[in-house]
This record gives structure tokens, C-alpha cells and sequence, in this order.
């Protein structure tokens, strides 16, 4: 009797608590805030008792609380065998950016002054005098949102994105008048580094990136949506670096230097997106670590030289493979202006430790050995604005 008694109490209970419903279709889904969420309909739309339908399904609203009017319909025939698609399958991010960077190698001394006798007081140039400036370059992001029955579905959205910077280039010079030499033996040994009128450097720098990425959406309530995200990410970064001097009566000699790094590796992050009436705000954060495939070659040339001593120094190529860590931010500001296009303007910040920058590797000795290794202790810090459009569909 008392399993009876308990039995009639619970089904008491969930008879006040559930109601039923003859579905006459699908499952109906509107996107809110890039989540999919199904749709409340109002009483009036329930079928009627006449009406043809799969069975009907008991549906619990709320769990306790007043069944409002809303009427949330799902036929049993149908629940199990159909996948509703979301209604924006398609987004594609296009920005322009302009960014700056921090970060020149460690720093060291490119030309001294032969007139000056005064340890440390005689550097009249040196790798801290070279600054890059603010470049731009583009980046794009294509979204796919995959049907949640195929073997996709665990991912809310795919994303795939390239950004590209090409044109850092910075340059600096000390002037004078045959009283200028590179450190080290390598400017005794060089015709045109020693008693020289004028020493040159130049860098550039060119950075690469490319990036797939799973992401995993929720939304805290009605106006904020998270996405957790895990992908590959691939970045290139290349340098050249040359010194040069010049001696006005006799030539120039050049000390020329090319690093690459290519960094492999998995990264993850995640996304917050505040919607605010017709603005949004979105802030994003991703992290890794990665394997470098980093690279040095560089050449020393004098002229006018004795045409077997054209080449002081040439190291056709040393590489090596070390850790690198990377962390990025960025905080963008999105306008809609209409159901399909938005605008978008934010800032970045992207840091790369673990590199072997093109500076890192002179070396001014003068041995079989000189040039042939390979620093890979570099830090740099990009950050800039950036601004484009969204478009979905």
C-alpha cells in the first residue's frame, strides 16, 4: 500500500507540473547570440484535440514553477530522427590591420668610433637604434556553422583564419669620417668594416599566420554567449638583417643575415560576447605552446678584395628545433547594420617568445666556427588597431 500510496503522490505531482501537446511539425529554432535555442509558441497556436499529429509528449516546462501560455511542441515520431539546421550557416570577418611591434633582439653593438678611447662611450651605433614603425596588413575569418547530425555536430562552429603583416623595415646609420669599425676581429679582417665613412644597418620582418579552430558555444543568459575553442595553428615569422659599410674611396663590405621561424602547435582559448542592442562586445584570449623550426643563414662580403677573399664568411644554412610559447588578446567592438553585415573595430595584442631573431646571430669573431649558431631566445609583442566588417548569412 505505501509503494501505491507513493506512486499515486508522484504521478499527482507531475501531472500538475507537465501538460501535453499534439505536435503537427518539427522542431521550430531561432539563433540567439550564435547558440541555437528552440522556440516558445503562444497557446493560441497549440493544434487542436481533432487535429492529426504523432503522439502527443508529456513536456516539462519550468519544474515548479506556473505553466505560462508558451507551448513547447515536439512530436515523439519526430524528436529522435530530425536535426534542425541552424538558420546562419556562414560568417566571414574582413579587417585591416595596423600594428606595431616591440621587440628588436637583444642589444648589441653594430659600430664603435676609433677616435674615442673611452670604454662603452665609443658605440656610435647599435641594435636598439632600430625601431620599427606601424605597418598595415589584413586579416580574414571564415565561420561554418556543421549540421548537428554529422560527424561535426561536437563543434558549435569552425573557424578558419589568415593575417599577414609584410612591410616592418627600419634602418640606422652612424657617419664619419674614416674613424669607423665594426667589434670584433671580423672588422679588422673586413676591408670596408674598418676606417670606414659610414656604417648602416637594416631590418626587416614579415609575419605569417594561419589557424583552424573548433568552437564550443554557451550562453551565461540571454545577452552573453561563451565559446571555448581548440585548433592548429600555424605562423611564420622571417627576417633579414644587414650591415654595411662603405669607405668613399675604396667600396662597401656587408654582413648580411636571414632567420626564419616556423612555429607548429595546438592552441586554446576561448570567447565572451556581450550584445548590447544593436552593439556587441567581444573579447577573446588564446594561448599555446609550439614547436619552432627556426633557421639561420648569413654571409660577410668585402669589396674591393682579392677575388678569392670575395666571401669572408659564408654560412649556407643552420637550423634547429626548440619551444616557443604564444599568447594573444584582442578586444573588438561590433556595430550591426543590418541583419547580415556589421562593423567592426578593436585592438590586438599578440606575444611570441622563443625565437631566433634575425640581430640575435652576429657574430664578430673571426673562426672556423663563427656564425654557426643558432639563438632561439627571442621575445616580440605585436599590437595595433584593426577595423573591417562582418557578414553572415
Amino acid at each position: 500500500m505505501c509503494c501505491i500510496t507513493r506512486y499515486l503522490l508522484v504521478s499527482a505531482a507531475c501531472f500538475c507540473l507537465t501538460f501535453t501537446v499534439r505536435a503537427n511539425g518539427p522542431w521550430d529554432h531561432t539563433q540567439m547570440n550564435g547558440a541555437y535555442a528552440p522556440t516558445f509558441r503562444p497557446q493560441a497556436e497549440r493544434p487542436t484535440n481533432g487535429s492529426s499529429g504523432g503522439k502527443s509528449l508529456l513536456v516539462n516546462i519550468r519544474g515548479g514553477e506556473p505553466l505560462g501560455p508558451e507551448v513547447f511542441e515536439v512530436s515523439v515520431s519526430e524528436k529522435d530522427d530530425y536535426c534542425p539546421p541552424p538558420r546562419s550557416r556562414w560568417s566571414v570577418q574582413a579587417d585591416v590591420l595596423f600594428w606595431d611591434r616591440i621587440g628588436n633582439a637583444c642589444d648589441q653593438v653594430l659600430a664603435i668610433d676609433l677616435n674615442s678611447t673611452v670604454p662603452g662611450a665609443n658605440t656610435v651605433l647599435s641594435t636598439n637604434d632600430l625601431d620599427f614603425s606601424m605597418e598595415p596588413g589584413w586579416r580574414i575569418l571564415v565561420g561554418f556553422r556543421p549540421d548537428p547530425c554529422s560527424a561535426l555536430g561536437c563543434c558549435s562552429a569552425l573557424e578558419f583564419s589568415y593575417f599577414g603583416v609584410y612591410d616592418w623595415e627600419d634602418s640606422a646609420a652612424a657617419v664619419g669620417d674614416q674613424n669607423l669599425a665594426i667589434p670584433g676581429a671580423l672588422g679588422l679582417a673586413a676591408n670596408n668594416f674598418l676606417l670606414a665613412d659610414e656604417i648602416r644597418a637594416i631590418y626587416r620582418s614579415r609575419l605569417n599566420n594561419v589557424e583552424a579552430n573548433c568552437i564550443k558555444s554557451c550562453c551565461i543568459d540571454p545577452c552573453t554567449q561563451v565559446d571555448f575553442l581548440l585548433g592548429f595553428r600555424f605562423l611564420a615569422l622571417n627576417e633579414d638583417f644587414s650591415l654595411i659599410g662603405t669607405d668613399a674611396l675604396e667600396g662597401t663590405s656587408s654582413y648580411d643575415i636571414s632567420t626564419s621561424n616556423y612555429l607548429y602547435g595546438l592552441q586554446m582559448g576561448g570567447r565572451m560576447t556581450r550584445q548590447m542592442q544593436q552593439w556587441s562586445l567581444q573579447f577573446t584570449g588564446k594561448a599555446g605552446v609550439f614547436l619552432n623550426d627556426a633557421g639561420q643563414s648569413q654571409i660577410v662580403t668585402d669589396f674591393p678584395p682579392n677575388p678569392n677573399d670575395l666571401i669572408a664568411r659564408n654560412v649556407p644554412g643552420v637550423s634547429d628545433t626548440s619551444a616557443a610559447m604564444l599568447g594573444e588578446v584582442d578586444l573588438t567592438l561590433v556595430r550591426r547594420i543590418t541583419n547580415a553585415w556589421s562593423l567592426r573595430l578593436g585592438y590586438s595584442v599578440l606575444g611570441l617568445g622563443g625565437l631566433a631573431l634575425a640581430p640575435d646571430q652576429l657574430d664578430f669573431t673571426l673562426t672556423p666556427v663563427s656564425g654557426t649558431n643558432l639563438a632561439t631566445n627571442g621575445f616580440v609583442l605585436f599590437h595595433g588597431a584593426h577595423a573591417g566588417l562582418e557578414a553572415v548569412w
